[in-house]
């Protein structure tokens, strides 16, 4: 299971791009894409390109013949210009977004209106339409479990992502599964967090409404997976 940090606090940086410096978790080149003058677009596959476009262009967001970044996993102001955090702990740091939001009534440009992947249980389902014309998207329930450690996590589908790849979870899920306390510091300690082997059942039919805590996501999601077939008929599906 692969590890997503969309809504963190940390997550994106301006002044860290590429996640190294102790200050983002996460690269940039997984939040955004570059498009250059001469119409070219630049993304993930071409990480280190979009990072230089990135600084070119960072100083001065909208000036014209300079790259232009066009964030997916940032939020933006109407002019195009990306949301920061304005004060406390986590200043200066992107606003990350998620699909599903936390708390609609807030701005976008709060961190508080989007789910936070350090705190909230959630996975991000694949786009293919073998998931989307089963009815699974955001807000669904999901459990997860990891064999080695015989752990079970209760989740809500939070974001949507790729249509290749299949399981993919918050920080908060992977620490859940691995039973780990800390937080990443920088992207290489992101990819720590992925778990080897894990089962997921996402449950369409069962969805739940904010405030969207891990204590409600466990009891939701515990109701969810008993009716579909409980712990045992996951593990045995996982095992197989």
């Amino acid at each position: 299971m692969a590890v997503n940090t969309d809504g963190a606090p940390t997550s994106y940086h301006p002044d860290d791009p590429t996640g190294g410096k102790g200050l983002a978790i996460n690269t940039i080149c997984n939040g955004a894409n570059a498009k250059l003058p001469d119409g070219t677009v630049l993304d993930w596959r071409k990480c280190s390109q979009l990072i230089a476009a990135f600084n070119q262009a960072k100083d001065h967001w909208t000036e014209p013949g300079k790259p232009k970044i066009e964030f997916y996993a940032v939020a933006t102001k109407a002019s195009g210009v990306p949301c920061t955090i304005s004060s406390g702990p986590h200043a200066g740091y992107f606003v990350s977004t998620t699909a599903l939001a936390a708390d609609p009534s807030k701005d976008r440009c709060d961190p508080a209106h989007w789910l936070d992947a350090l705190t909230v249980p959630f996975i991000i389902y694949p786009g293919a339409e073998n998931f989307t014309k089963r009815g699974v998207g955001v807000g669904d329930l999901a459990a997860l479990y990891n064999p080695t450690n015989d752990t079970v996590v209760y989740a809500i589908v939070g974001d949507r992502g790729p249509r290749l790849g299949l399981s993919e979870g918050s920080i908060a899920v992977a620490k859940a599964l691995l039973k780990r306390s800390d937080d990443p510091k920088t992207r290489r300690d992101t990819y720590g967090y992925a778990v080897r082997n894990a089962g997921v059942v996402i449950l369409p039919k069962a969805a739940m409404k904010p405030p969207y805590t891990a204590e409600r996501i466990r009891i939701a999601g515990e109701a969810a997976l008993a009716a579909w077939g409980g712990t045992e008929r996951l593990k045995a599906c996982t095992n197989r």
